[in-house]
């Protein structure tokens, strides 16, 4: 019998263990990239979004496709030329051209959807 007990008792103890690591895991280590940024002038989440994206990953950000990132650029162009010079940086999409691509920058992205979102009537 006592060549029973003592395995069982240290699967237990071992269970109890892990258990407990995986608990104080969750409760004390947390990830950053998986929480929602509580910040109220921040509109979006911060899950597996790199600081320079694509037109893709900008898509896949914006949850809209590439089409309409598409749409929004040259629409913003033709603005941009009847505005002139004289405009709010973040009024229309920033991005930058590399290498004749477009790039996007995820902090400017979040700063023209906040602008977007405090000014409705702009588009």
């Amino acid at each position: 019998m006592k060549f029973i007990v003592y395995p069982i008792s240290a699967l237990i103890i071992g269970i109890s263990i892990i258990v407990g690591a995986s608990i104080l895991k969750g409760t004390f280590f947390t990830n950053q990239n998986d929480s929602t940024v509580k910040n109220s002038s921040t509109l979006i989440s911060t899950v597996n979004s790199p600081n320079i994206m694509t037109k893709k990953q900008l898509a896949e950000y914006l949850q809209v496709n590439e089409e309409t990132i598409d749409s929004i650029i040259n629409e913003d162009s033709k603005q941009k030329i009847a505005i002139g010079d004289s405009y709010e940086t973040y009024m229309f999409l920033p991005y930058l051209k590399i290498a004749n691509q477009e790039r996007f920058l995820k902090s400017e992205i979040d700063k023209w959807l906040n602008y977007q979102k405090d000014n409705p009537l702009n588009k």
